[in-house]
């Protein structure tokens, strides 16, 4: 996938922040959703996560955050009682430049791609923050790809703690919003004092 460009693409806003190689799954239900995922499967598109600013998952459009992450549909299943179960990979962050509802109260929006993170190998200082991934994802709940590479990049351990960690959804936000990693790992030494406090 091309992401040189700016394009239009299809919003859904979530009371949850994804970031690149989250691994998540959706229940699908509404039906300018279901529209949406099939039209997205037939093109080999996905579409863009916003963790909601106001408003509500299901009914009336809801004010997501202006930046977000692309998604990728890797699987889905119809259930017999018509909700579409779907699984998703983050891909890339994403800035709003300008939003729109369409008659049938889905959300388009114009986007800018960002800047990946810098890729850092985790230093064996921080083997810490490896040591507690891992006892994270022991968890049943807790979904995290498998790739040794991924595993000692310091960004991807930094993103996936920030994902399961018990904070408010709005401080994980602040984080997808920031792409200095230094900046990253201080707002997250902060958080583990907080909780280990």
């Amino acid at each position: 996938m091309d992401f040189a460009d700016n394009r239009l693409i299809p919003i859904f806003p979530l009371g949850r922040v994804v970031f690149p190689d989250s691994l998540f799954r959706l229940q699908i239900f509404e039906q300018r959703y279901l529209s949406m995922i099939s039209e997205q499967l037939s093109k080999g598109q996905g579409f863009g996560v916003c963790l909601i600013k106001k408003g509500q998952e299901v009914g009336h459009p809801a004010v997501p955050f202006s930046m977000g992450t692309y998604v990728e549909i890797v699987d889905f299943e119809q259930s017999d009682a018509g909700i579409l179960n779907i699984s998703c990979l983050g891909k890339e962050r994403f800035q709003i430049n300008s939003l729109e509802t369409l008659p049938d109260n889905l959300q388009t929006a114009n986007i800018s791609w960002l800047k990946p993170l810098e890729s850092l190998t985790l230093p064996n200082e921080e083997d810490e923050l490896r040591s507690l991934l891992m006892d994270l994802s022991q968890h049943p709940e807790v979904d995290i790809i498998e790739d040794p590479i991924k595993w000692n990049e310091l960004g991807f351990v930094m993103e996936r703690l920030t994902e399961f960690l018990p904070i408010q959804e709005q401080q994980k936000q602040a984080i997808l919003e920031t792409a200095d990693l230094n900046m990253r790992q201080t707002i997250l030494y902060k958080m583990l004092h907080w909780l280990k406090g």
